[in-house]
């Protein structure tokens, strides 16, 4: 077993997304994992995606990919094939956490 510093600020941010939101590359997996439990995005079971001590963040409505990689801009026809939930305001929401965890570690003094 692993223990995570104590000194560091841990943050986690859940993607929950609603089915019609999971890109159709990603539906099979969401399939299976959903055996386990429905509440996950394709890739992770949502509990999975939480580091333990962390500030969770919120919940996305949004596939693992959706707010990770922007495919569907560097890559159009995979994008509308298999990655077609991929359209996320992934900068507004990097600004929302930078902002977030900025303030969130004044307040703590780090």
């Amino acid at each position: 077993m692993h223990i995570l510093p104590e000194d560091i600020s841990y943050y986690s941010l859940v993607t929950h997304p609603k089915p019609d939101r999971i890109s159709s590359i990603l539906k099979p997996s969401y399939k299976k994992l959903s055996r386990i439990d429905a509440r996950n995005d394709g890739q992770l079971l949502f509990y999975d995606q939480v580091i333990p001590g962390s500030a969770l963040l919120g919940y996305v409505n949004a596939d693992h990919w959706a707010i990770s990689v922007p495919i569907a801009r560097s890559h159009p026809i995979i994008g509308s094939t298999f990655v077609d939930q991929n359209d996320y305001p992934r900068e507004a929401l990097l600004e929302a956490l930078l902002r977030f965890v900025e303030e969130d570690l004044k307040a703590s003094g780090k």
